[in-house]
């Protein structure tokens, strides 16, 4: 369903209504509209919105940047980024790393590189138009991991737990991983997606084939800042923020005098002195009994 895989390509496009396979969601979420055709320019309202919530997207004036995602679709991001935020708020790195994952699924203008469309229905929103009820992502392992660990210990003070706890489904934050993470963000039954994703992480130097280009974007680690107005992970939510710690200092050198224990040596002499003590003061004894 993806034919036409290339840059500057979209999968999808534009909303085309409700899922009816979803009946429980806390965010009204419309699924995107089929359509492998080339990205839109971005320009006006839409791109002004873009350098807002995905500003790694806007790649220069209304003439270079071009997006997959309609005005309403980014609109929605926006709200979706919002709540993400507020749990990840602690951690600008980890925040602007999760929203970026949405951000290129969502709106990139190579879309089609690293998506692959595998089920949809007659939309009955969009007359004549296919609704995407379930994709594939293709991400390389080295990007989704390093997105991961940089909110991995981002934690909520209302609960002093870990926030990865309630973004991995069933496996909270113990047992949580990069592919278990994105799982739980792809499936259509966690209350928030609208739709199916099945994340696909490919080790580096691996390639699917196809005409697959795995997403392999930049991450902020959590000691960095992603914004010049905006600071690194704290400590207590990013180890790498951590200061040094200083290692005590190592025991002091042994006492040596030359080559032998400094230790020994003064015990021998010690011994020595009193030794030659006791046998002078034997033979004086011993001197004034005879006399």
């Amino acid at each position: 369903l993806t034919p036409t895989r290339q840059a500057g390509v979209c999968a999808f496009y534009g909303e085309c209504g409700r899922n009816p396979e979803v009946n429980v969601s806390l965010v009204a979420s419309q699924v995107p509209c089929l359509s492998n055709t080339p990205a839109r320019v971005a320009s006006g309202a839409l791109l002004s919105l873009l350098r807002s919530v995905c500003p790694e997207l806007a790649r220069g004036d209304n003439d270079t940047t071009r997006v997959c995602c309609s005005y309403a679709q980014l609109s929605a991001l926006r709200f979706s980024v919002g709540l993400s935020g507020a749990v990840l708020a602690r951690c600008p790195a980890c925040a602007r790393n999760f929203a970026n994952l949405y951000c290129h699924n969502i709106c990139s203008p190579d879309q089609s590189l690293f998506t692959n469309v595998t089920r949809v229905i007659n939309s009955t929103a969009v007359p004549g138009a296919r609704a995407v009820l379930e994709y594939q992502l293709f991400y390389r392992r080295r990007y989704a991991e390093a997105a991961f660990t940089s909110c991995q210990g981002v934690r909520l003070p209302a609960t002093g737990g870990y926030a990865i706890s309630t973004m991995c489904g069933r496996y909270g934050a113990e047992l949580c991983t990069a592919q278990r993470w994105l799982d739980f963000q792809g499936d259509k039954n966690n209350g928030l997606a609208p739709l199916q994703i099945d994340f696909q992480l490919l080790p580096n130097g691996s390639e699917p084939g196809e005409g697959i280009v795995p997403l392999d974007a930049p991450v902020w680690g959590c000691d960095q800042a992603p914004g010049s107005d905006q600071e690194p992970c704290s400590c207590q939510d990013c180890a790498q923020a951590c200061p040094p710690v200083v290692p005590p200092a190592g025991p002091p050198p042994p006492f040596r005098i030359g080559r032998a224990d400094g230790v020994l040596v003064i015990c021998v002499l010690i011994f020595g002195v009193l030794a030659l003590a006791f046998v002078v003061a034997a033979l004086c004894r011993r001197g004034k009994a005879e006399a």
